[in-house]
């Protein structure tokens, strides 16, 4: 995708109709060629760019570029047993360098090594504030910011000038500023190189006559360029190794993926679903889990009718299976379970159980039984008779509760 890099040229002004923000912009093309480039304003590169425009919304895309007049780049040796302590311990270390207070600055620093100098630049919060503030209000967001300084090609024991109109960018690998020219013969003066590299300009008579004897001067006619945004825009894709300002509560947010947002609801929709069949699934497991504290509670309390001697229960469907495997006697009487099913059968919710005894050796199943009255006893008689259960009433009595009757099944 094409690469817009913005060069900043001053510090951004608010006024009652917007912003006044001088600059110079240039699009590069993925192949290294210019699309276009020119010398605008704040209400100028508004009307000339179209947020909208899909390579514009990746802030990879937009660079913007800083005249080193408006940063401080330090190298400073930074101790620390790790790159943690290290960087809680630069703004510290880079307070020295500082006329001013260190809060009032943004801090972005290079790559952070142990045993190695650290590289630092340093600019106005307000300024960048200003700046930043104006792409918002054009709709842009910056991936990168740079120092045009930076971007300069250096060696050790070397200074670079870059010529910029009236002003230059000198360099050294530890540091860098931008002056006026008439100043640039005593700043070379005062810096000990072994040699000057020039790029995009040449130096005059005087200026070189005031140089040391000793210093070589490589002259860059090979790198002439037709601006400084131009030169910096080339040195940004060959030497990616500047320093980005764009740190920490500056750095650019990352653009939102297309696809997961075309997903995003069908997988919000999934995940709807998903917590409400979770939550059914445990709500039928605590009914499940209550209703089987129910019946277990109620199969003890119909264990404890029919066995009323069982002294101790420890596992009712155990102990009730046991119960039931015994069987009827030899002469083919009806078992335990046999007439308990037939007595089941035909007593209702109006009938009390009030004991049941099983005798093995004879082959009968006594029970104490509370009815309502001696007709209802008799037709009880009646049914088990029809169901082939023989029945005694080995005795019955009227008492306040009801006809209390004892009958024997079997025998």
């Amino acid at each position: 995708m094409p690469t817009l890099f913005i060069r900043l040229l001053a510090p951004a002004q608010h006024d009652e109709d917007g912003y006044r923000l001088p600059n110079e912009w240039l699009i590069v093309e993925d192949d290294g060629s210019t699309r276009a480039t020119g010398l605008t304003d704040f209400r100028g590169l508004g009307e000339l760019l179209d947020p909208e425009t899909e390579w514009l919304k990746n802030p990879a895309n937009v660079v913007l570029l800083v005249p080193g007049e408006h940063i401080l780049a330090v190298s400073c040796d930074v101790p620390g047993r790790s790159t943690g302590q290290i960087r809680r311990a630069l703004p510290f270390v880079v307070e020295e360098f500082l006329a001013t207070d260190i809060e009032g600055m943004h801090l972005a620093a290079g790559s952070i090594r142990r045993g190695e100098s650290v590289r630092c630049n340093l600019i106005d919060k307000e300024l960048l504030q200003g700046w930043l503030d104006c792409l918002v209000e054009l709709q842009l967001a910056a991936g990168s910011m740079a120092s045009e300084a930076e971007l300069l090609p250096c060696e050790a024991d070397q200074v670079s000038v870059l010529f910029d109109g009236d002003s230059v960018v000198v360099k050294t690998l530890a540091n860098s500023a931008t002056i006026d020219r008439p100043n640039l013969a005593l700043a070379l003066g005062s810096i000990n190189a072994a040699q000057v590299r020039l790029l995009n300009g040449r130096l005059t008579d005087i200026e070189a006559g005031q140089l040391d004897g000793d210093v070589e001067v490589i002259d860059g006619d090979g790198e002439r360029v037709d601006s400084t945004l131009a030169y910096s825009a080339a040195r940004w894709s060959a030497h990616p190794d500047h320093i980005n300002m764009l740190q920490g509560v500056y750095a650019a947010k990352k653009p939102q993926n297309t696809h997961w947002l075309q997903w995003r609801s069908v997988a919000a929709l999934a995940a709807a679903w998903l917590l409400v069949g979770f939550l059914s699934i445990a709500a039928q497991g605590i009914w499940a889990s209550l209703r089987a504290d129910t019946l277990e509670q109620a199969s003890e309390d119909l264990y404890r009718d029919i066995f009323p001697t069982e002294r101790r229960i420890t596992n009712v469907r155990r102990q009730m299976s046991g119960k039931l495997r015994i069987g009827g006697t030899g002469s083919g009487d009806l078992g335990f379970s046999e007439y308990l099913s037939a007595l089941a059968g035909v007593v209702d919710r109006n009938v009390v159980v009030s004991s049941l005894n099983f005798t093995q050796a004879r082959g009968e199943l006594a029970a104490d039984l509370v009815l309502r009255s001696y007709q209802e006893l008799e037709r009880l008689k009646e049914s088990l008779d029809q169901r082939g259960v023989t029945v005694v009433i080995t005795s019955a009595e009227q008492q306040e509760a009801g006809v209390r009757a004892r009958i024997r099944l079997g025998g």
